[in-house]
């Protein structure tokens, strides 16, 4: 199957295009990410990093309790 598709796309141009065109899609998406959480306010960082913690809902994990 793996010889199937390798023969196929040796026989394509520009197939190049496409591996070149996710990874940029791959590195900006993840440098988007990072800038975001650099900017981000450090108390909704706090806020966001409590919400596992926080019991204010009912839901059924804590509800057991």
């Amino acid at each position: 199957m793996l010889r199937f598709i390798k023969h196929h796309l040796a026989s394509e141009q520009g197939v190049a295009f496409y591996g070149l065109l996710s990874l940029l899609i791959f590195v900006l998406f993840f440098l988007v990410v990072l800038i975001r959480i650099w900017r981000m306010n450090k108390s909704t960082i706090e806020e966001l990093s409590n919400i596992p913690l926080a019991q204010d809902e009912v839901t059924p994990q804590n509800e057991i309790q």
